[in-house]
């Protein structure tokens, strides 16, 4: 995610609120298998303590995403320091935990004043591949996947659009020199200010820059989890195009609750936004969802939102913000096939949004888009029905047959096959 002055905010604000009628309608994907491995955080799995990894066991977390940035790497040419990125490898594959590894950002040394601006020169764009290709065969056979780069459509990209896809394409070669089996990943791609950069990410398409690539990572932040998953249409629909649509990765998605960015969202909703975004994203295809991020520093800047993405508010305290909102989706979603239930029939109301999960048992996530609330009659599949709190993650049973009062907050089902 990225750091925003006050004028980028207010000007972004503006924006956003006036592109509300153009955004695309919503297009689900007919009966997706949601990966094993769908739901990941960003940033998690770095302290080395037991602690956060009991607890990114407790979430259901198959991933991690962390940027192995070339200044922490090869701070000094020609000397190598893996060291930091090897101990966060390590820790994670210990405990089952695959990591994606962003490559990416600009050391001192390359640049004349000797100042790093997140931009590789045309001239030192073999530096960036020396790394690349060193930190690729280092790390080789113990990641999950690599990224070429991140939101190159917003400050950290500070060169020209060709300089960057020029990049993206050498590296995405010397990544294969190197593995030729490895994930790869391109894009990671966000909305930006001014919107979804479409001519930019068809020109990076056309240019070959995704020739080597099993996948493209994308970032929809935006002001809630519909006009989420709205952006993802968009984007997938320009993915599609390329034969990409079904290969995007969400490595980046999440809503902070203080600062001053506009899609910041109070507390008490967040669980509410974390089951909605994930699955609207989930219905609709994506490959996999990681969360940014798991903790609020233990300092936070009120004016800054960028401290306040955590799923629990601290890694002191581990107090859940939204993060028992995500165990739910990580235990009870990967795995299964996903339904969407059609409204507007069978005394469905148009404003009620029905997702059925069915593999080994099944759970079923529904939520009033309207105003108030709405009464539905239920006759659930299987055995030892349940239903969630969001927010403390208690349980209570139910009955097969029985009426559910749904409202914003997602109402989330789970039953047993009846072969248990």
């Amino acid at each position: 995610m990225k750091r925003l002055s006050l004028a980028v905010i207010f000007t972004a604000m503006i924006f956003l609120f006036s592109s509300c009628a153009s955004m695309s309608t919503s297009v689900f994907k007919e009966n997706f298998v949601v990966p094993s491995d769908y739901l990941g955080i960003v940033h998690a799995g770095r302290t080395g303590t037991e602690e956060e990894f009991a607890y990114l066991n407790y979430l259901g977390a198959s991933w991690i995403l962390h940027t192995f940035n070339w200044d922490r790497i090869e701070a000094e040419q020609g000397k190598w320091n893996f060291d930091y990125y090897d101990e966060i490898v390590n820790n994670n594959a210990a405990v089952g935990i695959k990591v994606i590894g962003v490559l990416a950002y600009d050391v001192a040394w390359i640049h004349e004043d000797g100042e790093r601006r997140k931009h590789v020169p045309p001239h030192k764009l073999p530096d960036f591949l020396q790394y690349v290709r060193k930190t690729v065969e280092y790390f080789q056979g113990r990641i999950g996947a690599w990224c070429i780069w991140n939101e190159p459509n917003s400050h950290f990209w500070t060169g020209i659009d060709d300089e960057f896809i020029e990049l993206s394409r050498q590296a995405a070669d010397a990544v294969r020199e190197v593995d030729s089996e490895v994930i790869l990943l391109g894009g990671a791609f966000n909305r930006g200010v001014f919107g979804l950069p479409e001519k930019f990410i068809r020109k990076f398409f056309e240019s070959g820059a995704m020739e080597k690539t099993d996948g493209i990572a994308f970032h929809p932040y935006e002001l809630n989890p519909a006009r989420s998953a709205m952006l993802y249409d968009r984007f997938k629909k320009i993915a599609d195009d390329y034969g990409f649509g079904d290969k995007i990765w969400v490595t980046e998605m999440g809503f902070p609750t203080g600062g001053m960015y506009p899609t910041k969202v109070r507390e008490e909703r967040l669980p509410e936004y974390v089951i909605k975004t994930i699955v609207l994203l989930a219905a609709r295809g994506s490959n996999k969802f990681l969360w940014y991020q798991l903790f609020d520093p233990i300092a936070r800047v009120n004016g800054d939102s960028e401290d306040f993405f955590g799923l629990v508010r601290s890694r002191e305290d581990y107090t859940s913000k939204g993060a028992e909102a995500f165990r739910l989706c990580a235990k009870y979603l990967p795995g299964t096939t996903c339904y969407v239930q059609e409204t507007g029939r069978d005394g469905i109301p148009n404003s009620l949004r029905m997702f059925w999960f069915r593999g080994d048992g099944g759970a079923l996530v529904l939520w009033n888009e309207g105003l108030g609330s709405k009464r539905i009659s239920l006759k659930l599949p299987g055995q030892n029905h349940r239903i969630h709190d969001p927010v403390s993650g208690s349980v209570s049973p139910i009955q097969a047959e029985t009426v559910i009062k749904a409202g914003t907050m997602p109402v989330f089902i789970t039953w047993e096959s009846e072969e248990n």
